[in-house]
């Protein structure tokens, strides 16, 4: 796979990496949806692939820097890793304050946005055969189990971030997994979230830091032994992969579904934390609330548009392309 090396390119990974931070912060969203929606998705697999691989390995025992300059994109890399960071630090605590006060419109947002995409990436299917149509299944079910699980407070121990960080990178680039809602679902969301919004801002806490580098230990172990899957399955099943891509999408929207409330009645306490365990799902009513939440979907239909025009003038970032 060609990397550009163009100024404007570089620009454009810039902004891959912005949005996809700006997902990954939202439960129930994925930063993987925006890469696709960009069409970066693909050309990030492929990087990581061989950033990960025996042979960058052995070229970096070797300090063979010339060889590793000339064999890892790390121009697209760091236009999305540099994209990531300004993102996290400018957005981090605001999404973190969205949820917290203005939960049901933030949600119509991303749900207007998700839904839109999936008309999109639905598009990169070259075929829709029996075997694609079970995959999609499998990938819905998968992320609908994903997103039904109960929250509970994994402990601040320091495997725990390890793991935690290994399992949400995962999630993080896959379409329709959400690696937010892994962090709530292990009791870490709050946590870690105020802990990059506070590193972003020079606000160092000791504690804090020693955690997030936990997170980015985690998080190269699950990339390191994910993404050559990943790779393979792209080359070799592209329509079932993206298949069951999609399915991740359709299976995590529940998740985001604006007009939810938690069931009072299955609260239950865990290590001294009050847990809900069930969440009723509703359809609302016309009222000013509606309209509201409308203009929410509405404006996150719009940027998907906005994306997805800026990404058509790119024709050799498309994956179907590229693959």
């Amino acid at each position: 796979m060609k990397f550009p090396v163009r100024f404007k390119d570089d620009l454009y990974n810039l902004a891959v990496g912005f949005f996809m931070g700006a997902a990954n912060v939202i439960p129930g969203v994925s930063g993987g949806t925006m890469l696709f929606i960009m069409g970066a998705f693909g050309k990030l697999v492929d990087a990581l692939r061989l950033l990960a691989s025996p042979e960058t390995i052995k070229l970096l025992l070797k300090f063979d820097f010339k060889a590793l300059y000339h064999r890892i994109p790390w121009r697209f890399l760091c236009g999305i890793g540099i994209g990531l960071l300004i993102s996290f630090a400018t957005l981090a605590k605001l999404m973190v304050w969205l949820l917290a006060n203005h939960e049901k419109l933030t949600f119509a947002f991303f749900f207007g946005l998700i839904a839109a995409s999936i008309i999109s990436v639905n598009r990169q299917i070259k075929k829709w055969s029996p075997g694609a149509v079970v995959s999609l299944l499998a990938g819905a079910a998968a992320a609908f189990a994903v997103i039904s699980l109960v929250p509970v407070d994994s402990g601040t121990a320091w495997y725990t971030f390890v793991l935690c960080g290994a399992i949400c990178i995962i999630a993080m680039i896959l379409p329709g997994l959400s690696g937010s809602f892994l962090l709530l679902v292990l009791g870490q969301y709050d946590r870690v979230w105020n802990a990059v919004g506070n590193a972003a801002h020079f606000n160092i806490n000791s504690n804090e830091i020693f955690m997030l580098l936990l997170l980015v230990i985690g998080c190269v172990i699950g990339l390191a032994s994910f993404v050559h899957l990943l790779n393979y399955l792209m080359k070799n099943f592209y329509n079932a992969t993206i298949a069951m891509l999609i399915g991740f999408m359709l299976g995590s929207m529940p998740r985001i579904w604006p007009f939810q409330h938690a069931d009072l009645s299955s609260v239950t306490l865990q290590k001294g934390k009050l847990v809900t365990t069930r969440v009723i799902y509703e359809l609302p009513g016309w009222n000013l609330d509606l309209l509201y939440v409308v203009l929410c979907a509405a404006a996150g239909l719009l940027l998907f548009l906005v994306i997805e025009f800026i990404a058509a003038k790119k024709p050799a970032n498309i994956e179907k392309e590229e693959n």
